[in-house]
């Protein structure tokens, strides 16, 4: 008799794997100002500022985040003396590098690979930027 129980419990177990999950009461609608990422972007990128003004790297990298590309990082550059914001291409045999450059209208784009950073290009901003962002 004392093993019926134990009979039991496994047919509950497989009772209570079968349901299906509620439906949520109202689904929520998306509004004009919901950001979507595209399910591929356009490439994974850090956006440093050297052009010495506070926020332009925010404002860069809320551009290109526009523009489909993933930005993982943003922050401050060794040097705040940029005159120009430039690309920086850190892994080979991506056309991330070229992509920025077009998106960006910027035409310095160099070779600095280092696939320890985790990111396909870097893009320093320099103190062009207001002319680069532009619509």
């Amino acid at each position: 008799m004392a093993l019926r129980p134990l009979l039991i419990l496994p047919f509950l177990f497989l009772l209570a794997c079968q349901r299906t999950p509620k439906a949520p009461a109202q689904a929520q609608q998306l509004s004009d100002t919901t950001r979507v990422l595209p399910t591929t972007p356009a490439g994974v990128v850090e956006v440093l500022n050297g052009s010495g003004v506070k926020g332009a790297a925010n404002i860069m990298a809320r551009r290109l985040q526009d523009k489909g590309f993933d930005v993982v990082k943003v922050g401050n550059a060794d040097e705040m003396n940029h005159a120009y914001t430039m690309i920086a291409v850190r892994r080979p045999g991506t056309a991330v590098g070229e992509r920025l450059a077009q998106t960006l209208g910027v035409k310095r784009v160099l070779l600095f690979y280092n696939e320890a950073l985790l990111v396909d290009a870097t893009v320093f901003v320099g103190q062009d930027y207001q002319e680069i962002l532009k619509p």
